[in-house]
Order: C-alpha cells, then sequence, then structure tokens
C-alpha cells in the first residue's frame, strides 16, 4: 500500500493559472510520482470546487464544507469560536501599543487565520488514516500541525516571505492591499510548528534560518520541466501571462504607458497577448495592438502565440512562477528585477533583465525584428531549467523521507 501524504491549501488549485496554484500543483505532481497517495484539505471557502481536483488527486478530497456539517450547531464550537474572536482583538491591541498603527491597521494575527469549524471538521476525518507528512501551504495555517504527533514529518511550503509585507507597498508609494502580513514574531511562532521549511528563494532561506531554531530550511524554487512550446511562424507577438494582483496590475500599467507605445511606433505589427485572470481588470486599460486572451486550458494554447514573454512587475518579493513557467516553454523572457527575483542563474539564458524603460524598448525591438536573435538569447536555457528541476526533486525527496 502506497504512502499517504496531506496537503493542506487555502487555494483551490483549479484553474491553475495563478503561480500559487501551479506551484502547489508541480509539487503534488512529483510526490505523486514517486509513488505517494494524496489526500487534500482545502482550507478556504470558496464553493463548488472544480471536478478537476477529484480527478487530480490519487487519494481523497477530503469534505471542507463546514456549512453542509452538522458540527457547525455546537456550543462548543461556538464557545471556541468567540474564544478565538478575543485572541484576535487582544492581538490587534499589542501591534497598536507595541509596533505602531500601521501593523495594527495592515498586518493581522495568527489568530485570523484559524477557522475553528474548518479545523474541528478536519480533525474528525483523521481518525482513521496515517500520514507519512503533512504539507501545509502558507506559514499562518500552521496550527493544523496541532492536528498530528510528532511522528509525522510535518512540512511548510512557505510561498513568500509574510513578515511585514504590507510595507512592500508602502515603500512604492501606495496603500497597501488586503494580503497576508504577518510581524516577524508571528512568523517565527508559525513555523516552529514545523519540521521542515520550503523557502522559495536563497534569500529567503537565509531570513528563516535566522528565524527559526528548530525546522531545518531548504531552499524549494519551482518543478518545472523543460518543454518548450513551439511558436507560430512570423509571430511578432509579445505575452503576458499573470494574475489579477496588485503588482502584476501595477506592472502592466507601467510597461503599457512607458514601453508600449514606443514598441508600437518602430514595430508596427507587433502585438501584445495578455492571459490569465489579470484579464478580469481589461476595463481599466486602455492601448492599441492589445489582446485580453483571459482563461487557456492549456500551456500549448497560450505560449504557441509568441516567442518572447514579458514580466513588468516593478515591486515584490519570492520567485516569480510564470517567469519561470515561460522560460521552460523556450520562451525568451524580457523582465524588471522583481519579476526575475530568484532567478539570477537564468539571467543570460534565456531571462533579460532590465528596469529602465529605455532599455525595455531597445531589447523588445532589437527581438521582434532580428527573430533570430531570440535563439542566440536561450543559450544554455535547457541545461539551467533542467538543473533547477532536479534540484527541486531532491529537495521534496529529503523533505519527505524521514529516518
Amino acid at each position: 500500500m502506497a504512502e499517504k501524504i496531506l496537503i493542506i491549501s487555502p487555494v483551490d488549485l483549479f484553474p491553475g493559472h495563478a503561480g500559487n496554484k501551479t506551484r502547489i500543483i508541480k509539487v503534488c505532481s512529483a510526490l505523486m510520482e514517486m509513488g505517494y497517495e494524496l489526500d487534500f484539505y482545502y482550507t478556504g471557502f470558496q464553493k463548488n470546487q472544480d471536478p478537476a481536483h477529484k480527478s487530480f488527486f490519487n487519494g481523497k478530497i477530503l469534505e471542507s464544507d463546514v456549512d453542509s456539517y452538522p458540527i457547525t450547531e455546537s456550543l462548543n464550537l461556538r464557545t471556541r469560536e468567540i474564544w478565538n474572536g478575543i485572541k484576535i482583538k487582544k492581538e490587534l491591541l499589542k501591534r497598536l501599543f507595541l509596533d505602531g498603527i500601521l501593523s495594527a491597521k495592515y498586518n493581522q494575527s495568527l489568530y485570523n487565520f484559524k477557522n475553528v469549524r474548518k479545523v474541528e471538521l478536519l480533525k474528525r476525518q483523521l481518525t482513521d488514516t496515517s500520514y507519512k507528512a503533512v504539507i501545509v501551504n502558507y506559514a499562518v495555517y500552521s496550527h493544523y500541525f496541532d492536528l498530528f504527533d510528532d511522528e509525522i514529518q510535518k512540512i511548510i511550503d512557505v510561498h513568500d516571505c509574510l513578515t511585514d509585507r504590507f510595507r512592500l507597498y508602502i515603500e512604492q508609494g501606495e496603500k497597501p492591499v488586503a494580503w497576508y502580513s504577518i510581524r516577524r514574531q508571528d512568523d517565527r511562532q508559525a513555523l516552529q510548528k514545523a519540521d521542515i521549511i520550503w523557502a522559495i528563494t536563497d534569500k529567503e532561506r537565509n531570513y528563516y534560518q535566522n528565524l527559526t531554531e528548530k525546522p531545518t530550511v531548504y531552499t524549494l524554487r519551482h518543478l518545472e520541466k523543460f518543454a518548450p512550446v513551439k511558436s507560430l511562424p512570423g509571430s511578432s507577438n509579445i505575452l503576458m501571462v499573470a494574475s489579477d494582483n496588485k503588482l502584476n496590475l501595477d506592472g502592466l500599467k507601467w510597461f503599457l504607458s512607458k514601453v508600449w507605445p514606443r514598441v508600437l511606433a518602430n514595430v508596427r505589427d507587433a502585438k501584445l497577448i495578455i492571459a490569465g485572470s489579470v484579464c478580469k481588470r481589461k476595463k481599466i486599460f486602455s492601448a492599441e495592438n492589445v489582446e485580453f486572451f483571459g482563461r487557456y486550458d492549456s500551456d500549448e494554447e497560450i505560449y504557441s502565440m509568441g516567442d518572447i514573454c514579458i514580466n513588468p512587475m516593478q515591486a515584490g518579493t519570492g520567485l516569480k512562477i510564470k517567469t519561470l513557467e515561460a522560460l521552460a516553454r523556450g520562451k525568451v523572457v524580457v523582465s524588471a528585477s522583481a519579476g526575475a527575483s530568484g532567478l539570477d542563474d537564468l539571467a543570460g539564458h534565456g531571462l533579460i533583465c532590465h528596469n529602465d524603460a529605455e532599455h525595455w524598448i531597445l531589447e523588445l525591438c532589437r527581438l521582434l525584428m532580428n527573430p533570430e536573435l531570440i535563439s542566440e538569447a536561450k543559450n544554455g536555457l535547457e541545461e539551467t531549467i533542467t538543473k533547477i528541476y532536479e534540484q527541486n526533486l531532491t529537495v521534496i525527496r529529503k523533505s519527505v523521507y524521514r529516518d
């Protein structure tokens, strides 16, 4: 009988256009290829999960709808919810007096992420199941580890550093959005529950090694096999694939105002194709020769439309999964530094990185007017992507295996 692993996630995985969803899907695929049986527990609140979840996982999709479960009327649960709410207010006051008004306003406590009914619902489904490991996505959900004994390997995939994340926006002169952001002390407390931490870049691995004592910290970037997608001949298309988070929207605004008009002035038949959930905000953009493709069914469908991709993100941390994904599909990617973070070893191997608009204009026009230069720009790309992929597989094997 195959050993079982439980995956706990606050995001549903399908459709998998967003980078965090793609990351989880790739990790799960690798584990199943290693012979493990995976169960999945969804901690979010979206109803009617995509049927693809059931066809994807080789284990069980655990019940996650607390509204349809009889425990919702339990007096004991209601008491625990009230007590958790009191703790949330207490932590708010602590942030206000110890850290100041910005931390009180934009950081959240770990109790904000603890749903008593979700925890209880999972607990009641664990009575007859034995897991080799439990993988929690995002540090703020590490309270689920409290349901498991010490013999079970506990792994956190942090995805991104959440310590004072709201400051990322303030430093750019913008109002922070509703996003995961917690105090350094809370980040440390959450991570201490794990045996293994997966950091998405070496920089974040170093941060977590200095922050925590107990867990082992590995860098796990993103699992992408080199699987090039051939483009349609004679295309002058540029591709951008992104979710609709504010950093992507701001980057696209910068590109359309500072770069795209000058590119079109030099290459009149150039076309920008934008795909992914970022297209839900298309009404706020207005530009010539731009197509909002929207949702796509496969990588081949979108990446066959051009040889050049962009990531104009102007701020951010962690590793940009869509940048790595495009490179793994054999595309040249022109990116700002923020869109290429964690991918230094790919610079010169398909990745072209600049921050000023003039360099972007020069690079894009050069590639569009001289298609033969695209192949030259990808020198060493396959070897580098393959090396990254093998390094990530090694990390997953070491993490799950326990003496």
